[in-house]
């Protein structure tokens, strides 16, 4: 289970840092203090539980490029504290910069855990979803806060969640029909009534993961449209328990079923 915490751990983490991109400076120290000190103390606490469980050496078949994997991530949590202390001394030239330098970091590292070009799609779209999802969420307290934040912050990141959901379901969807057909096969034993933990997994991730965030984002967005953000944080509450309840059953089926979805 090591590998399949520190997977979501170091997405999650990458897909905040990634989602702040689209949010104005005027949300406030205070907001982009928050997500970057968490994004900190979730890649802290993935990269120390990777090592304790394999030190230097993992084994191939899990991370081929596991070295690169270990400087990656370590690069990027460095930047992630230097982009905090940025934040947190107002050096306003370098937030920017640093938080372009930083992404590009956290993009480095999830390559670097990949094993193909669908894993690769497929942790790129599973980052940027729970992102959106998170920064989604905690940007609509904000609003409480910072009276004068404009809501096309909040817009965009309904926007971004949007566009993450679909490219997320577009990945899963080639998952599913190219991964060898395992996934389709496993979840096709439990529609004929057959027991199959893996596809008992499958249609879990696929009603949490998928199924579930679809059928909430004309209502995040609806409530968004008319300012109630109070409403749309409700509703984005629900999403990302969602969105992480899916994304690490994702995990889980990556790592012991090989299905990258």
């Amino acid at each position: 289970m090591t590998a399949v915490f520190f997977l979501f751990l170091l997405h999650l983490s990458v897909g905040l840092l990634s989602a702040l991109v689209f949010v104005p400076h005027r949300a406030g120290d205070r907001f982009f203090k928050l997500c970057v000190a968490t994004a900190a103390v979730m890649t802290t606490a993935g990269l120390g539980l990777l090592w304790r469980r394999y030190g230097d050496d993992a084994p191939q078949a899990l991370f081929p490029s596991y070295g690169a994997l270990l400087g990656a991530t370590l690069g990027f949590l460095v930047l992630v504290i230097v982009l905090n202390r940025a934040w947190h001394f107002s050096w306003t030239r370098a937030l920017d910069p640093l938080l372009g330098l930083t992404v590009a970091a956290g993009a480095l590292a999830t390559g670097a855990a990949a094993r193909g070009r669908l894993e690769l799609a497929s942790d790129a779209s599973s980052a940027l979803l729970l992102g959106a999802a998170t920064a989604a969420m905690i940007l609509g307290h904000y609003y409480l806060v910072v009276i004068d934040l404009p809501i096309t912050a909040l817009r965009r990141l309904t926007l971004l969640l949007v566009v993450a959901l679909a490219l997320r379901t577009v990945v899963v969807t080639l998952a599913l029909f190219t991964a060898r057909g395992a996934g389709l096969q496993e979840a096709g034993l439990v529609l004929r009534g057959l027991f199959s933990p893996d596809g008992v997994f499958v249609w879990m991730r696929l009603l949490f993961g998928v199924a579930g965030p679809l059928s909430l984002v004309y209502f995040i967005w609806k409530t968004v449209d008319i300012r109630s953000t109070q409403s749309a944080t409700g509703i984005l509450y629900v999403q990302l328990f969602l969105v992480l309840a899916g994304e690490l059953l994702a995990k889980h089926l990556r790592v012991f079923s090989g299905l990258p979805l």
